[in-house]
């Protein structure tokens, strides 16, 4: 207890609630990481203190201590991560109009870092997404409808194993239910896609290049929202993931939406067609489908059907290429060189035997003729 009673002097302390914020005011004026230090110490600290006292109002003060304590910690922690949103997450937290609620209400983001992605690109999230409360739950599965089944999936999994953490630093009793409450719709959404096998609704996306041949092989049998379609996939450069955040139109919904809903109808229109040709060419009604960047056979596409590849990515293969073409032309000559180097070094010191050997034949005729 005597280290305590130091560390009461120094003004910093958790013997009650107002002796922990008092602790917090005096901490302000220290950088960030020594104020989470000490108030994790101080934690620590308490944590300890208590094991060893008995009495109860002492006991319940540094409860109560440590409550403001892990309070502020949580609070620290859940503003360094809006800091590090993208701007989506901004509008998120400016229509939530709560700051007591912006902790549980998540975009969802991939955490991985993408230190190549180029700025210029749209984001591969879709925003808006939170688990505060049954309505925002009911909102963020809103958001999803119509969207690729797979990526449905693993964004509501995220958002429960997120909004399972903030329970764990939460204590308001009207937020932990409003949290359960999402979580609940969360899971029962989960049970519907196991039970009405939503996977098979699934269109997974082919590569730009082969749209691309597709367009070139479809002639004039495009319709314009295909070739939007297809201008936005390159806007993209084929990162289909991006086109979840690429509206159709302003205000209109975005090209995973729309594609999925096209797909839907020519699905049925042409469950029955044929594939390919004889020639294994694709026929005009698969053409459609991989328009879309579709294809019920995709293994077999991608062999029958080449890629095309615009202009700037000619070029910069080409430049490749040559780059590549150059490189192997060096190493080929260096390693010439250090050939034609070490031969030359062997043929020295059988060029000084030969004529140590030559020398000695010359003299010995003369040494018998003198004896």
């Amino acid at each position: 207890m005597g280290k305590e009673d130091k560390k009461e002097d120094s003004g910093f302390g958790f013997k009650d609630a107002a002796k922990a914020q008092e602790t917090l005011r005096l901490l302000e004026q220290h950088e960030p990481n020594y104020r989470r230090l000490t108030v994790r110490g101080l934690l620590g600290r308490a944590k300890r203190v208590l094991s060893m006292t008995k009495a109860e109002d002492k006991v319940k003060n540094i409860k109560e201590a440590m409550e403001v304590f892990e309070k502020w910690l949580a609070e620290l922690d859940a503003g360094k991560e809006k800091s590090q949103k993208k701007p989506a997450k901004k509008q998120e937290k400016e229509s939530s109009g709560s700051e007591d609620s912006s902790s549980s209400d998540v975009t969802m983001e991939d955490p991985k870092p993408k230190s190549r992605e180029p700025a210029a690109l749209p984001s591969d999230t879709v925003p808006g997404l939170g688990f505060k409360d049954a309505a925002a739950a009911e909102g963020s599965l809103r958001e999803l409808q119509g969207r690729d089944p797979e990526y449905s999936k693993l964004a509501v999994k995220g958002l429960i194993g997120r909004a399972k953490r903030v329970l764990t630093c939460t204590r308001d009793e009207t937020k932990l239910s409003n949290i359960k409450s999402a979580i609940s719709i969360f899971e029962q959404f989960l049970d519907e896609y196991e039970s009405q096998h939503l996977s098979r609704q699934n269109n997974p996306y082919l590569s730009l290049g082969i749209v691309r041949t597709a367009e070139r092989l479809a002639g004039n049998d495009v319709s314009d929202q295909q070739r939007s379609f297809i201008a936005a996939y390159g806007s993209v450069r084929g990162e289909y993931k991006r086109l979840r955040t690429v509206p159709e139109k302003e205000g209109g919904k975005t090209w995973d939406i729309v594609r999925n809903t096209a797909l839907k109808d020519i699905k049925e229109k042409y469950a029955n067609a044929k594939l390919f040709t004889e020639k294994d060419a694709p026929t005009s009604e698969h053409l459609q489908m991989l328009l879309w960047a579709y294809s019920p056979e995709p293994a077999r596409t991608k062999k029958y059907v080449p890629e095309t590849h615009d202009d700037r990515q000619r070029r910069s293969d080409s430049g490749h290429d040559n780059d590549e073409k150059r490189g192997h032309d060096e190493k080929r000559e260096h390693e010439s060189e250090r050939k034609r180097q070490r031969e030359s070094s062997e043929e020295k010191p059988r060029e000084g035997k030969r004529r140590r050997d030559s020398s000695s034949s010359d003299e010995s005729p003369a040494k018998k003729s003198k004896e």
